[in-house]
């Protein structure tokens, strides 16, 4: 497929039974997958502030991250049913629940990096802690369930949707892109390369104002859906406004079998996501088992590079086969180039990773096999934007009504809660090799459980969570013949619909 076809199908199928998005649209709408996951970034030190700005203990802070996440996984059911109630308005409510969410957000990341550190210890630097954490997790709940939606209400056009997922996809890993690389080269310099409060505090202000630029965007790009009359119309498909509430959630996950597929290869990809990316295994990984994080930060962004590349065509093969095959492909392809790096690793040894932070075949075969794993995430990464987009018109025409936002809860809700035992799992695990009192730090000697901690925790843990998405995709129907089937019937239904008024 070239150039000129993979535009065109971006620009849509040209036929009256999809919603259509404009190419600046799709470009601009899904920005907040950016500004989303620049939080996420930030957050993922908050283990590290914990420690340095309230004085709570390592193990201590792997509770209150379980405790975090469940708490995270509660509140989405509820500020699920408040979006999709909401009426639009004039004015719409997509916008006003992002700006909620980046106000909220924005507001407990300056109070926990900046504002609070270093003014409470002992119990009251827990307490406080946990207070800003929960106020951060119920803004970034808002901000997570408004984002979220994007994709499923700017179009459900078969060949924009896979462009669509893709550009959340690129905004998703631009983000941490630009703001890694910033903490890699400006400010850790600066900071004699700990992560101290000082240099948290310092990153808080500089992601903050970076998710606002991406906030923006997606205002721009959501204007033209963010109203009465398009939010309207996918309302209800009954004529009657509809009831959604937890009952409502609880159905729609006992008989929407493809939704409960979704869970399982969702939530086991961010369980073993969660794990092998968390700042603490970074750390592990690339400044002690490697022993360079500004030379490794430099192969991750050649990876990327290559990676972004390939969810773009990773769009055009999901276009082509749908989410089902493409999920199952690429499932297969991340667990070999993942048994590949781990062999390397293996090979290596824990005193001899650091060759791939100076150079030769170690740095070569590893910066190739890190394209190739970064590529097949990418495209796993469209695949599931989709899918969660697919299964919201699934269940329109299934009980007629639209409920992106419960959608959205009910993968969230059971991610989060099986999520939250990975930062509890990392933190208890450093902890058994020694690190009970501090988080590894760039420049720890390497060892031989730190070593195996690490690998299990960076390929081990990811390639199970592919096992579960190819037994998950042996019972998901919604193939891409199932789909233009259902988009077919909410048409007919939408032009009964009218037909009585």
């Amino acid at each position: 497929m070239n150039l000129k076809k993979i535009i065109a199908g971006a620009k849509g199928s040209n036929n009256g039974v999809y919603r259509t998005a404009s190419m600046r649209s799709m470009i601009l709408a899904c920005a907040t997958s950016g500004g989303k996951n620049i939080f996420m970034m930030l957050m993922m030190y908050s283990s590290y502030i914990a420690n340095a700005g309230f004085g709570v203990l390592v193990a201590v802070t792997g509770i209150i991250m379980t405790a975090k996440t469940i708490f995270d996984g509660v509140c989405d059911p509820f500020v699920a049913a408040i979006f999709d109630r909401m009426p639009a308005g004039k004015h719409g409510k997509m916008r006003k629940f992002l700006a909620i969410g980046y106000g909220s957000t924005i507001i407990a990341a300056i109070l926990m990096f900046s504002i609070l550190v270093n003014k409470f210890d002992g119990v009251m630097g827990i307490v406080v802690f946990c207070l800003v954490y929960a106020f951060f997790v119920v803004g970034y709940t808002v901000l997570s369930i408004g984002g979220t939606t994007i994709p499923t209400i700017l179009t459900n056009d078969p060949k924009q949707r896979p462009f669509m997922n893709f550009t959340a996809t690129l905004y998703q890993y631009l983000a941490p892109l630009i703001v890694n690389n910033l903490m890699a080269f400006t400010i850790l310099p600066r900071h004699n390369n700990q992560y101290d409060a000082a240099c948290l505090g310092e990153a808080c202000y500089l992601f903050c104002g970076i998710a606002l630029v991406f906030m923006l965007l997606t205002f721009i790009g959501i204007a033209p859906v963010d109203n009465d009359k398009v939010l309207g119309e996918l309302m209800s498909l009954s004529g009657k406004k509809q009831k959604v509430g937890l009952k409502e959630m609880w159905n729609m996950l006992k008989v929407n079998k493809p939704l409960r597929c979704y869970i399982v290869a969702g939530a086991s990809d961010k369980l073993a996501t969660k794990m092998s990316t968390d700042s603490v295994v970074t750390v592990m990984l690339t400044g002690i088992l490697i022993a360079n994080y500004q030379a490794t930060t430099m192969i991750n962004n050649s990876a990327m590079i290559v990676g972004l590349i390939f969810a773009f065509l990773g769009g055009v093969f999901i276009a082509k086969y749908g989410v089902k095959t493409s999920t199952v492909v690429w499932s297969y392809i991340n667990i070999a180039v993942s048994l590949g790096l781990f062999a390397l690793c293996m090979v290596m040894g824990p005193w001899g990773m650091k060759q791939i932070g100076i150079g030769g075949w170690p740095m070569i075969i590893y910066v190739g096999l890190m394209m190739g794993k970064n590529a097949a995430q990418m495209v796993l990464n469209t695949a599931e934007g989709m899918m969660r987009a697919d299964i919201a018109d699934y269940e329109l025409d299934r009980s007629g009504n639209f409920m992106p936002g419960m959608v959205g809860a009910c993968y969230t809700f059971t991610e989060k809660l099986i999520a939250s035992l990975g930062s509890t799992f990392v933190t208890f695990a450093v902890a058994l090799i020694g690190y009970t009192t501090v988080m590894p730090q760039m420049g720890d000697k390497p060892s031989i459980p730190l070593f195996f901690l690490t690998m299990g925790m960076v390929y081990g843990m990811p390639i199970l969570g592919w096992i579960c998405n190819l037994v998950a995709m042996k019972f998901y129907e919604l193939d891409k013949e199932r789909m233009v089937e259902i988009q077919t019937n909410i048409a007919e239904k939408k032009k009964a619909l009218s037909a009585k008024k």
